[in-house]
């Protein structure tokens, strides 16, 4: 799995792919179920799924704290059960793409932001979450997040965005889960 980058007029778009050995259906029942979802999913979501309805982000850790309340709430922008999902996250949009492919299924998640340091964080953190989807998908309890995984997966990403979209943020310290690096002594 390896997410891509691009700039979408004012707009980037992250997405990052993943095949499921499982029929769009069942992938559908995850990504969709509250009690699943909060297994895979950085958060709780509160809200329907309809067109139009209002969702609010729970989050689990306390990683919301200091977000500013618009942050935490959206809206369903589309849906097209079991193919498509797509809602509003604070200034984020957020789409699942679910695809037939043999006895399983592709799954692709766009994430729309307006600022492209956020690539590689989001990447990597999209990229746990769809491990974890995977894992939930297979009968399996989701991985507890690592900070040490993530931060390898983030560094990956900032490798591969920094020379296009320039510097990436790296919220080690300002995140819950992600205490700040002890510095390294010289060798």
């Amino acid at each position: 799995m390896d997410a891509t980058l691009e700039k979408d007029g004012h707009r980037y778009v992250l997405m990052v792919e993943r095949r499921l050995a499982h029929p769009p259906e069942r992938v559908w029942q995850v990504v969709t179920d509250r009690e699943l979802v909060r297994q895979w999913f950085p958060c709780e979501i509160e809200g329907e799924w309809r067109v139009g309805a209002p969702l609010r982000f729970h989050f689990l850790q306390g990683e919301g704290e200091g977000l500013p309340d618009e942050d935490l709430r959206g809206e369903v922008v589309a849906i097209d059960e079991p193919w498509l999902l797509e809602y509003r996250w604070g200034s984020h949009f957020l789409k699942y793409e679910i695809e037939s492919d043999g006895d399983g299924c592709r799954f692709r998640l766009f994430e729309s932001f307006e600022d492209p340091s956020w690539g590689a964080r989001n990447a990597a953190g999209w990229e746990m979450c769809l491990e974890n989807l995977d894992l939930i998908l297979e009968g399996a309890a989701a991985a507890k997040f690592a900070a040490e995984v993530w931060k390898t997966k983030f560094r990956r990403y900032v490798a591969k965005f920094e020379p296009a979209f320039g510097a990436q943020d790296d919220p080690s310290g300002k995140h819950a889960l992600l205490p700040e690096e002890e510095p390294k002594e010289p060798t």
